[in-house]
């Protein structure tokens, strides 16, 4: 009935069964159209595999066979190159590569009846078509249609079409007229076009073209006057390759825009002209670059290209110089040509021959780079960031060539310092150990002949080499030796700073050396063992082995010749450390454990005997003594000890390290009177008096001076700053000590700490200085009180004579003053001095503790530390005298090993001083070194004899009887709260 629907049954499966066929095709080509307007839709994604999947589900459904076959190629042409002209997302990228594979397919059916249709001339003509703007377009729509009409047409190239025989020859004529007409009619489309041909002609398919086509390109070059621009060189360049019979004759001298003839109008050309003929050049004006580019024109990678594959020094040294130096980067250049002079240097820096970089990195290009970085207000700072990328780039990949790099970088002097980047830097952290012989001798010839004439600029990066050479150093500490045998690299770097430092080679380097750079050049390699000292002693006996026979070889050429007692403490000295590379090679005997640390001692001692320090030659006699003594199975400890400390007693980061790696080595050796000489250093006032009791006492009237004392030798080069001054100075938790900082910052927590008699003593009965010096002042001129009497008086009724006589007077009040000030500034450097040795008293101390916890003696450290920690003015000191304590107590309870007296009473003694320790008061800090030393003491006693804790706990009750009853007692109350908790806890644990 009408109206109604048919039931549907169960033989109803397909869902377009009983559909009419005319509603089915549509329903089909719907579906179809769903799924290619989202092959359109993914050709714009920003995704590369996304637009390439919308790419194949195009060409999938255009090469599916049926009757519109040819009108649905066609619609999506279109389509296409419409599409080509839009500026969303990714649209002309993921276009353009479709259009290509449409105009294959389409090109392809030339046998079809449809073939007419789809010819070169006729794809050409609808790219121009549909990629003219209709109507009155705004310029930002107009340069997006011609942009889509350039990449319509490389999608036409890209085909391959040119290669088809059977494409008409009038076909290709068309679509090259085109594509010149459009490089006509913009300078950036000049630009664009030009990259596209170029690119095609340097492919291998484009390489196929016959002599026919290219032909017909080059004349469509000449006719539209292109030949002669930028663009036209590097096509003309491209062409002469493969086809140079097709060039024409008259244009270039030789047919060559890189004839030496050439020259001048090739540097016009690449510096933003066009250069024909002026009967010729009716649109010159039109041809010329009117905006500045953001990146080097692709021609300069064409024409660097050709002048590389040409490998002739000559035409490219000629070439960057007059184009590139004496034209992009000419001083009277504009911002902007410099700013494209620089690109064009980066993008040679990345791409040139080896030999090649020394004239691309040449003296003034570099000395214009570090002007244009060492400071970012300069125009030019993130142009030349562009090139130290590239360079730095180029390092990475190719580690060989940094050598020449290192070398042209550093005809600027030190670059890292003033350009503040890192560049020499991470070239050296870059490279293998191929290129590290290379970098040395580099470093070596700009050493030996730095291009400079001012002696204070001479001086200046001298010193920048010598630390670049110790940063070398640093950087690859895990490529120094193997066993004894160190890395080539390195005993270059070894033998390079013996000879500048030590050897008299005047006539070799020009200049010649001044004394306070050789003196640097020595300080640098002592850096240098600093920094092995605490590697294996193999690599520590390597290096030093290298060292002293390079200086052995050259006693003859020494600077200043040594003593024939020096010459004879090294022979010494060299013999025995034969003998000990023999014992460390063999390890026969457990003795020979203490093999190394004479080893690397005597190599330090020998060393500082070439350096002329005070009474080295003394030292190296003590250490033969105590080596002897050593060998014979004596007591030899005591000699070792002293010369320890007179290495720590100087501001020497490698004498330090040295100091403690062999007292760790020697500790078990130790003993008590050894130890004492330690713990006296810790009893010393911290002023003048005492370091001059100190070190008249040890023989060195200096005390830890700066051990290297020489001047800059002519001053500084462009602000340097000589970044290792302190690489050699003893450094404290990270900064350089200076005791004097923390004085005022520990007055309020230490204000009860008791002073040095002598401190504070400077004036009369501690009378302010200034209140004396304008006492003695007013006496001289008579003016006491002439404020009162007078106070409109000035004082200026003095005559001639009366002055005169007063004369005397005053330079006596002021010598007085300048004696005073200088005596005040001796106590401070005196201070400081005694308060860094302390610290490094300290660093052994620590070391010995951590290893000899057991040892009996060891106790002997706690009732002076404890001392300490009250005495001293530094706080910090204090500090690191209570973490030795500390140190030392968790490493008894940590291994579960106490001392085990013989006799107690010695420990009772110590007990008692400890008592009498709190009594005389100070810091928190203070009472808890007292108090934990004491119940350290009592722990060790009741851990001996049980019985031992009674006469303790009479001890502990007088002491409180004590405090309780005097309320001006010092005693800090903790200290019987603790006792009381150790009691309760110890007996729980029995």
């Amino acid at each position: 009935m009408p109206g109604l629907k048919r039931p549907r049954t169960d033989g109803d499966t397909a869902p377009s069964e009983g559909v009419h066929p005319s509603r089915r095709r549509r329903l089909e080509d719907g579906e179809a159209n769903t799924k290619l307007a989202q092959a359109y839709n993914d050709l714009a994604d920003e995704i590369p595999s996304v637009r390439l999947r919308g790419a194949g589900d195009l060409c999938k459904y255009l090469t599916a066979e049926s009757p519109d076959q040819a009108h649905h190629i066609d619609i999506a042409l279109d389509r296409l190159v419409k599409g080509l002209c839009s500026g969303r997302k990714a649209a002309r990228l993921g276009f353009s590569v479709a259009l290509s594979e449409v105009l294959r397919l389409a090109l392809s059916q030339t046998n079809s009846e449809d073939g007419d249709d789809f010819t070169l001339a006729k794809a050409t003509e609808k790219s121009i078509r549909l990629t003219r703007p209709e109507g009155k377009v705004s310029r930002q729509e107009q340069r997006e249609h011609l942009l889509g009409r350039r990449f319509a047409f490389q999608a036409i190239l890209r085909t391959n079409v040119a290669l088809r025989k059977e494409v008409p020859e009038a076909d290709w004529q068309v679509y090259v007229k085109a594509v010149i007409d459009l490089a006509s009619h913009k300078d950036w489309l000049r630009t664009e076009c030009s990259t596209m041909l170029y690119e095609y002609l340097e492919s291998a398919e484009g390489a196929r073209l016959t002599a026919t086509r290219v032909q017909g390109l080059v004349e469509a070059l000449r006719q539209a006057k292109l030949l002669k621009t930028a663009e036209g060189v590097a096509l003309w360049l491209a062409i002469s390759e493969r086809w140079p019979d097709t060039l024409p004759k008259g244009v270039w001298a030789k047919k060559s825009p890189m004839s030496a003839d050439e020259q001048t109008t090739l540097k016009k050309i690449l510096l933003g002209s066009s250069a024909e003929d002026e009967e010729e050049t009716t649109n010159v004006k039109s041809l010329q670059s009117g905006t500045r580019q953001a990146q080097p024109n692709f021609v300069w990678k064409a024409v660097l290209g050709w002048l590389y594959q040409r490998n002739v020094s000559h035409d490219f040294e000629r070439f960057w110089h007059e184009v590139v130096e004496r034209g992009l980067l000419h001083t009277s250049a504009s911002t902007e040509r410099k700013a494209l002079g620089l690109q064009v240097v980066a993008l040679a820096v990345s791409g040139a021959l080896p030999p090649y970089l020394g004239t691309v990195l040449n003296e003034g290009i570099v000395r214009m780079l570090i002007t244009q970085r060492s400071e970012d207000s300069r125009y030019l700072f993130d142009a030349a960031k562009q090139v130290f990328d590239s360079i730095m780039g180029r390092a990475k990949v190719e580690p060989e060539v940094a050598p020449r790099l290192m070398h042209a970088l550093l005809a600027g002097g030190a670059l890292d310092q003033q350009t503040k980047t890192k560049t020499i830097e991470s070239m050296l952290q870059r490279a293998d150990e191929a290129s590290l012989e290379g970098i040395v001798a580099t470093l070596r010839m700009v050493i030996l002949r730095p291009r400079v004439d001012s002696k204070g600029q001479v001086d200046a990066r001298r010193r920048a080499y010598a630390d670049i050479l110790l940063i070398l150093i640093r950087l690859h500490k895990s490529k120094h030796s193997s066993g004894r045998f160190i890395a080539p690299w390195l005993k270059q770097v070894l033998q390079l700073l013996v000879d500048l430092g030590y050897r008299d080679v005047a006539t070799e380097p020009s200049p010649a050396l001044a004394d306070a750079t050789r003196a640097i050049f020595r300080s640098r390699l002592a850096s240098c063992v600093s920094f092995a000292v605490d590697q294996p002693a193999a690599v520590v006996a390597g290096i030093l082995t290298c060292i002293l026979d390079t200086l052995a070889a050259s006693w003859k050429s020494l600077g200043e010749p040594l003593s024939r007692q020096a010459k004879d403490a090294l022979k010494s000295a060299e013999q025995a450390r034969k003998d000990t590379a023999v014992k460390i090679a063999s390890q026969r005997t457990p003795e020979a454990t203490a093999a190394p640390a004479f080893d690397m001692l005597f190599g330090l001692s020998m060393l500082q005997v070439y350096n002329r320090e005070a009474d080295s030659i003394e030292a190296l006699e003590d250490l033969q003594e105590s080596y002897d003594a050593w060998e014979a199975g004596a007591e030899s400890s005591t000699g070792v000890v002293e010369l320890l400390l007179s290495f720590v007693s100087k501001p020497s980061a490698s004498l330090r390290k040295l100091a403690e790696r062999v007292f760790a080595v020697l500790a078990g050796n130790v003993t008590a009177e050894s130890l004492q000489s330690l713990l006296d250093i810790l009893q010393q006032k911290e002023s003048l008096s005492g370091q001059q009791e100190l070190f008249d006492e040890r023989g060195d009237d200096a005390g830890p001076a700066n051990e290297n004392g020489e001047s800059d030798g002519g001053g500084s080069e462009d602000g340097v700053v000589d970044v290792e001054d302190t690489s050699d100075v003893e450094l404290i938790d990270g900064d350089v000590t200076n005791a004097s900082e923390d004085d005022e910052a520990e007055e309020e927590d230490d204000s009860d700490r008791s002073s040095d008699a002598d401190e504070g003593a400077n004036g009369s009965a501690g009378e302010d200085e200034e209140a004396i010096f304008d006492r003695k002042l007013a006496d001289a001129l008579g003016t006491a009180g002439m404020e009162e009497a007078d106070s409109d008086s000035d004082g200026s009724d003095m005559d001639d004579e009366q002055m005169m006589a007063l004369e005397p007077h005053l330079a006596t009040i002021f010598k007085e003053r300048s004696k005073l000030a200088s005596k005040k500034q001796d106590n401070k450097d005196a201070k400081e001095n005694i308060v860094n040795f302390k610290n490094r008293v300290l660093d052994l101390l620590a070391i010995y503790v951590k290893s000899q916890y057991g040892n009996l003696i060891a106790m002997d450290v706690i009732l002076p530390l404890t001392s300490l920690v009250r005495t001293t003015s530094s706080k910090p000191t204090a500090e690191k005298a209570f973490a030795v304590l500390k140190q030392y107590f968790e490493a008894c309870n940590k291994n579960k090993s106490l001392p085990q007296p013989e006799d107690d009473a010695p420990c009772f003694v110590i007990l008692a001083e400890l008592h009498e320790e709190m009594k005389l008061g100070g810091s928190k800090l203070h009472a808890n070194a007292c108090s934990r030393s004491s119940l350290f003491v009592s722990k060790v006693l009741v851990a001996k004899d049980l019985q031992n804790y009674k006469r303790i706990s009479k001890m502990y009750s007088a002491l409180q009887r004590e405090w309780y009853m005097d309320l001006k007692s010092k005693v800090q109350g903790s200290v019987f709260t603790e006792w009381t908790s150790w009691s309760l806890t110890t007996r729980k644990q029995r």
